[in-house]
């Protein structure tokens, strides 16, 4: 059959529910791809701005001489603590950290111990092996540290979509990817939160939980064991991982989260988490402890004796110094109670509101909890270096926090990452410039707090983003929304009956367009209205055949034609309720002029539009609704072949009473159904009306239908009525 659009079996349609797949790993897929792409630029922008910070010609310990000040004209400051130690921790003589060395009596280490953690010190050490400069090291450590930064990138894409962007493409990963040792721990973080994400994720088969509650969180807290020996703010984390198992009763599989079963106290499972933080901090520990004990104590007495200074910007710094007259010891002594005692009761009090929110909705929210705990840590610590603001970024991705203080927090890192390091390469500067640039440190440095403040409060209460969210309540996640939009589109009529174009003799069927406004506005005389007494209102001027016809061209579940004739509009007819999953579809909204109705115009119309609908689409069945009272159109229905289903009840909505112009546009009607059904030969679409006074009444409408099966033998009397081809190879290439 002759038509713009190939021909269709149905074997496309047992192929539909593979592509809605394919549509979900295809959203899936551009997500990782955009973002990995986004990470990469970001990661590679960071690592030219620190790169070009060192260089030849070096000193004879493989010291840059032009760091740290870098360059002229750079605008990302060039000081990185991985060029820094390069002299300052004997890495230049390649010894194993901990092993050898201490710390001295003025507080400096020696011997190859450096202040970090054990796992982030056997990467300092790794980055070190093969390095003769400190380029060489900041190049050996940026090897290492980058896939720490994809690896995350993927997790947070995999368990929040595009919300990943907030990690990949902002300037944190930019400014600090190569600052510090940041991006293991930060990777360990999120790695626990997916994997209590995937385990508490409904498992396809049973629809049960993946992992047993105390299963997943145990593998949860050797990560975070990993990474508390990488940078310890993890282990914060295990306490509310261990409240989340005490509180799941020991739900252990598929159909065991009940609420009674949460009432019971897991004891056994939380103290099973406690003793894996511990087995595996310990096993990261115990080898350094053992091959070199003062080494390995020397960085905890580091980081004890580290002072709440310049250096360390946090809020002790530029608020409570102001209040005892600079650093002294009163102040000294004020910040080493102070700041870890204001932990300790903000966690208390953070872990407190937890265990109220688990008595309102009955889950403990160890994810909220945990990032609120961070907040904590952050806000109250007496050091609180830029490069932290990779700790809480995760945090921005996985939980619904307002737009207004992640802008605000990230724009007041930027400020403070541009001033802080320019404000301490001028720490004997006393002129206008350096104060002002200490004022911005300052500012930036209280706004970060405030807004911590705040997150500490919000977070607690904020819930995960999607897909994470339906991952930990244990339902199927909706679909990415550009995969709601595929499948929005899959379903519209058009993708899947199309805008064919057909014709037969002197019968053209074709798309109805807006240029057809003032010919459809002409079709009806006021003569012929008694005619239309049950169907809805007839578009009678050419603004009202304009909406008509606008609105038929975005409805996602029509698609209309216009019937033409001798070269001139006489009709219209349109697919409606069209179905693709089910193949099914109905044919209405259809009147014509006067002179057409009784000629073989609308069979002819009709037989196109079977012929589109059963041979080319694939449709199992055709479906025709009109008003139980329109005896004229039952009779014209039955005489297309299509048989009586019966009647349906209050089926459509649809104001009685004639209007004074036989005039409303579409969008006046109850429901939104538009236009009025075919008259002469045929069927009326929903909505027809009948004559009375003016109120809103319900339709009981007659339905009739046809299906593949019958098509057949229906063609041949439908054949019959229509307008002949104008030529025997015409007749063939409509079976074709």
């Amino acid at each position: 059959m002759p038509g713009d659009l190939p021909s269709v079996r149905p074997g496309r349609f047992r192929r539909r529910s593979a592509r809605v797949g394919i549509r979900a790993n295809g959203e899936r897929t551009l997500i990782l791809t955009v973002s990995l792409l986004a990470t990469a630029v970001t990661v590679f922008w960071g690592f030219r701005a620190k790169f070009v910070c060192g260089g030849a010609p070096f000193d004879d310990a493989g010291r840059s001489e032009i760091f740290p000040s870098g360059p002229r004209g750079t605008l990302i400051p060039c000081y990185s603590d991985l060029m820094q130690l390069w002299t300052t921790r004997g890495l230049g003589e390649h010894l194993m950290p901990y092993v050898h060395g201490g710390i001295d009596a003025q507080g400096q280490l020696f011997g190859g111990v450096v202040e970090y953690p054990v796992l982030s010190g056997l990467l300092i050490w790794f980055g070190a092996a093969g390095s003769e400069t400190d380029v060489e090291f900041f190049t050996h450590s940026a090897l290492i540290l980058a896939p720490f930064a994809f690896a995350t990138t993927i997790l947070l894409a995999l368990m929040t979509r595009w919300w990943v962007l907030l990690w990949a493409a902002t300037p944190p990963l930019v400014l600090y990817a190569f600052h510090n040792w940041e991006l293991p721990v930060v990777f360990t973080s999120v790695a626990a939160i997916a994997i209590m994400a995937y385990g508490a994720s409904a498992n396809p088969e049973t629809g049960g939980r993946r992992l047993p509650v105390r299963h997943t969180a145990i593998a949860a807290t050797v990560m975070l064991g990993i990474g508390f020996s990488l940078k310890i703010y993890p282990g914060l984390f295990v306490l509310p991982v261990a409240l989340y198992v005490l509180t799941s009763g020991g739900v252990t599989g598929a159909g065991g989260s009940t609420a009674a079963a949460r009432r019971v106290r897991d004891w056994a499972g939380a103290g099973w988490v406690a003793v894996t933080a511990v087995v595996t901090v310990a096993a990261a520990q115990l080898p350094f402890v053992i091959a070199g004990f003062d080494g390995w104590k020397a960085a905890l007495d580091f980081q004890g004796q580290r002072r709440a200074d310049v250096t360390t910007n946090s809020i002790w710094y530029w608020g409570l110094r102001f209040l005892t007259g600079g650093e002294t010891s009163v102040y000294r002594s004020f910040v080493d109670i102070m700041s870890p005692l204001a932990i300790v009761v903000g966690v208390a009090v953070v872990t407190v509101v937890g265990w109220r929110i688990l008595q309102r909705d009955g889950v403990y929210p160890w994810l909220p909890v945990a990032a609120s705990i961070l907040a904590v840590f952050m806000l109250f610590h007496k050091v609180h270096s830029p490069q932290y603001t990779l700790w809480i970024l995760p945090f921005f991705v996985l939980l619904r926090v307002r737009a207004p203080l992640i802008v605000t927090y990230l724009v007041a890192d930027i400020v403070l990452d541009l001033s802080v390091f320019r404000m301490l390469g001028m720490s004997n500067d006393d002129g206008q410039y350096a104060q002002v640039v200490t004022g911005i440190v300052a500012a930036s440095t209280w706004v970060q707090a405030i807004v911590l403040a705040v997150l500490i409060v919000s977070f607690v209460s904020a819930r995960p983003r999607q897909p994470l969210a339906s991952y930990l309540s244990g339902v199927t996640p909706r679909p990415g929304p550009l995969t709601r939009l595929s499948a929005a589109d899959a379903a519209e009529a058009r993708a899947w009956v199309g805008e064919p174009t057909y014709s037969r003799g002197s019968v053209v069927l074709r798309p109805i367009v807006a240029s057809d406004a003032p010919a459809l506005a002409g079709l009806v005389d006021d003569s012929d209205l008694p005619l239309y007494q049950w169907t809805g209102p007839i578009p009678r001027t050419t603004q009202a055949a304009a909406a008509w016809i606008a609105e038929a061209a975005t409805s996602t579940t029509r698609v209309a034609f216009a019937v033409v004739h001798d070269g001139r509009l006489v009709g219209t007819t349109s697919f409606y309720d069209v179905d693709a999953a089910n193949r099914s579809l109905s044919i209405g909204y259809t009147f014509y002029s006067a002179d057409a109705m009784g000629t073989a115009v609308n069979p002819t119309a009709k037989l196109l539009l079977l012929d589109h609908a059963f041979d080319v689409c694939g449709a199992v069945r055709v479906v025709w609704h009109t008003h139980e009272s329109n005896e004229r159109s039952r009779a014209a229905i039955s005489k297309l072949g299509a048989e009586f289903e019966g009647l349906l009840p209050k089926h459509r909505r649809f104001a009685r009473g004639e209007r004074s112009e036989g005039e409303s546009t579409p969008g006046e009607r109850s429901e939104g159904e538009s236009t009025p059904g075919e008259r002469s030969e045929g069927e009326s679409t929903p909505g027809e009306r009948s004559e009375g006074a003016s109120t809103t009444a319900w339709r009981t409408t007659a339905q009739f239908a046809m299906t593949d099966d019958a098509w057949p033998t229906r063609r041949e009397v439908l054949v019959a009525r229509a307008t002949p081809p104008e030529s025997a190879a015409d007749a063939e290439r409509e079976r074709v």
